[in-house]
């Protein structure tokens, strides 16, 4: 059945041939992955972070994990994410050497699959992407110009194009402009509960990202990725306000690959923070932080250190199945995407 809702999924988002808006998509497979796990029984977690990354086209390829939760999953118990992000790219820049533009959308299905066994949890992590034009150009320059912000150029681009440039001492390195889409690269993913009896719970969450997806239809980098990080959750301090916190810190590996391999940083560092507060039983709000080291050799901030905030929150659907929601913006201006919608529906059996 797994198979069926991933490949009808797909095609509502993704078919050419389907004439209705992106929104509308993206609420018709919403819809119809609420009706067919609403059978699945199981007991959700009380409180997990957003599972959101960096949407930046020339970050999104590597293997920066998403946050996860400090508690393991007990022996037996599974949980299953089925999410969208939909990502909206602007941005130019250059100095001396270098130079960059930024412009598309990209909508991504991601699938993740966990499961408990002992004190140990293992996973796997598929996506399905599509890069194109986009239509959220002409709604973000309204939403600046209603709030007078700076629309960093957008007015003077092309609406509604796909175009991802990088020029190195006067020579292209890079140009992507063509609509694709398609599988990703497939993460491997593995934790241990370190501490589980006090204050905090405390874990050990690492993956490998496999070259499964096609780098140059910008769908993987061509390398394989290692990532390991500690993650700490607080349920106790803040019970009396029915909060939690958490806190993730860890280190990234990867292969040069394929894309600007020659500009490359092999190590990075990533991090998450983030507050969860239970609104009434079914409501939860919460604010999130995510963040990385630059992963390339590069003084354009499009290409460093990145920061980015996630607005949103968790409603409870059924005792088994809840829709997380959110809005990504960059704190570190041109480090992420202009804007990510993100939802995802979380299922614990």
């Amino acid at each position: 059945m797994k198979t069926n809702v991933l490949w009808i999924s797909i095609s509502l988002l993704f078919s050419r041939a389907n004439k209705v808006s992106s929104v509308k998509r993206l609420i018709q497979v919403l819809v119809f992955l609420s009706g067919s796990f609403l059978c699945l029984s199981c007991n959700a977690q009380s409180r997990t972070p957003l599972q959101v990354t960096n949407q930046n086209p020339f970050v999104r390829i590597f293997g920066l994990p998403t946050a996860e939760s400090a508690k393991i999953l007990q022996s037996g118990q599974e949980t299953s994410h089925i999410s969208i992000d939909w990502a909206n790219n602007f941005t130019q820049g250059s100095n001396p050497t270098e130079s960059i533009f930024i412009d598309g959308e990209s909508t991504q299905l991601n699938i993740r699959w966990r499961y408990g066994f002992d004190l140990w949890e293992f996973g796997v992590d598929i996506n399905y992407s599509r890069y194109s034009g986009g239509s959220l150009d002409s709604f973000i320059e309204n939403w600046h110009d209603f709030f007078s912000l700076d629309n960093g150029g957008r007015e003077i681009a092309q609406s509604n194009q796909l175009r991802y440039d990088y020029s190195r001492d006067g020579v292209q390195q890079l140009s992507f402009t063509e609509n694709h889409s398609g599988f990703g690269d497939t993460r491997l993913t593995g934790a241990y509960q370190l501490q589980n009896e006090s204050r905090f719970d405390v874990a050990l969450r690492g993956g490998i990202k496999l070259p499964t997806g096609k780098r140059e239809h910008f769908l993987g980098s061509d390398g394989v990725d290692l990532n390991l990080a500690l993650v700490l959750g607080d349920d106790v301090s803040l019970q009396q306000y029915k909060a939690s916190y958490f806190i993730t810190a860890g280190v990234l590996w990867t292969d040069n690959g394929e894309i600007l391999s020659v500009y490359r940083k092999n190590t990075a560092f990533y991090y998450s923070t983030g507050f969860i507060k239970d609104i009434t039983d079914d409501w939860q709000l919460k604010l999130q932080l995510d963040g990385h080291s630059k992963l390339y050799t590069s003084n354009l901030p499009q290409l460093g250190d990145a920061l980015q905030l996630s607005i949103g929150g968790s409603y409870r659907l059924s005792q088994d199945l809840k829709l997380d929601f959110a809005v990504v913006e960059d704190i570190i201006t041109d480090s992420s995407s202009d804007v990510n919608f993100h939802i995802s529906l979380y299922n614990h059996f």
